[in-house]
């Protein structure tokens, strides 16, 4: 597969149009009204739902949202990394090999705390991720790659994430607490970059607007942060990070993951700005 290597090393991020199988997204939509109907009946035995289809496949998870049974949500939420049809979605031997050839190794592996389904709810800014850099909370190896794909067509209403664009180019951006925000309630991540606005607007913003059967990829360096969902539907996105093993940096750390694993980047001698 021909792919433009120089933009990538460029700007921090590519998009492969009409990469994956509408099929295997048809699928794991399926899986997921499936489970959510399954766990939402424990709440509503007399919920009647509406046949499937793949433009309503998340009408349980917005219904249970609203009701604000947290069981349901949650329950969806941690399901959905286990649905079979995400794993074919990583195994892809294509995407495998855009990694090495972007990364320039085949000793890559892949991150377990570092993959999942986003789930953005209309208006929420609890969860809303912040301005951020995946190697300091991810972990790994510094040359790695985040691997996005979008469950359903994203537009800048629903919050497509926004990147900054040749940020990846000026290494890992120094972080500090922000345990106010956490305490208020206002944010989930206690962590923010240390960055000035006028800094910042020196990268030039790129929002992540996708159909659901393209790939997007983008530098473990490179700024970005979730958009706003000021729609009425749940922003979908399927994400894993995958990261070089043969890299100095990833040797002298073992390998090890971040956050997920209990590692904080800025409390560790071996990690390094």
């Amino acid at each position: 597969m021909n792919i433009n290597k120089k933009f990538f090393y460029d700007n921090g991020y590519l998009i492969v149009k009409n990469f994956y199988d509408k099929k295997i997204i048809y699928q794991i939509k399926k899986d997921i009204y499936e489970i959510s109907l399954e766990i939402y009946k424990k709440f509503n035995q007399n919920f009647s739902p509406k046949k499937f289809r793949a433009d309503n496949f998340d009408e349980i998870v917005l219904k249970a949202k609203k009701e604000n049974i947290k069981e349901v949500t949650s329950a969806v939420y941690d399901a959905c990394k286990k649905i079979r049809g995400f794993y074919k979605l990583m195994g892809d031997r294509r995407l495998h090999n855009i990694a090495e050839e972007l990364m320039g190794s085949k000793r890559l592996g892949i991150l377990p705390g570092g993959f999942g389904m986003r789930i953005d709810y209309p208006n929420d800014k609890y969860w809303k991720a912040r301005l951020h850099q995946d190697y300091t909370s991810q972990l790994g190896s510094p040359n790695g790659i985040v691997f996005y794909t979008s469950l359903g067509n994203t537009t800048k209403k629903k919050g497509a994430v926004v990147l900054y664009t040749k940020s990846h180019t000026k290494g890992v951006f120094k972080t500090k607490k922000d345990l106010v925000s956490v305490k208020k309630k206002k944010s989930y991540d206690p962590y923010t970059i240390q960055i000035s606005k006028n800094e910042l607007k020196k990268y030039k913003i790129k929002h992540l607007v996708l159909k659901e059967t393209d790939l997007a990829l983008f530098n473990f360096m490179l700024l970005h942060k979730s958009g706003t969902n000021t729609s009425n539907k749940i922003r979908w996105s399927m994400v894993h990070r995958m990261f070089d093993f043969s890299h100095d940096q990833a040797i002298s750390q073992n390998y090890i993951g971040g956050l997920m694993e209990g590692n904080i980047f800025n409390k560790n001698k071996h990690f390094k700005y």
